[in-house]
């Protein structure tokens, strides 16, 4: 999905577009380029997937129940997708269209 978005970003964006980074607080975000942004993204997705993927399969888990390991990586990972999303709406420059109010 997060390879989707950039993809669909990639032809929506313009040339010109800047994607935010969010590092933690408001004061942490660094907007880069549309092309570093639209790879960057899928990069963390990717890593904490394999991140999360080996711990919940290693014996750090194995007392964990097992709800823990089914539900932790989709769960982060969604999250991860919504940031995602959220970066790229705003380098779009608008708002989404479900918060937009009638008539403007």
């Amino acid at each position: 999905m997060m390879i989707a978005a950039s993809g669909y970003a990639a032809v929506i964006l313009p040339a010109s577009a800047r994607i935010p980074l969010h590092l933690g607080s408001q004061q942490h975000v660094f907007l880069v380029s549309k092309r570093a942004g639209l790879v960057i993204w899928p990069a963390v997705g990717t890593v904490l997937y394999g991140v999360l993927g080996g711990v919940s399969a290693s014996s750090l888990a194995a007392n964990w129940v097992p709800g823990v390991r089914d539900v932790l990586v989709p769960a982060v990972m969604v999250v991860v997708l919504g940031f995602q999303a959220g970066a790229l709406v705003l380098a779009a420059g608008e708002e989404p269209r479900s918060v937009r109010i009638k008539g403007s």
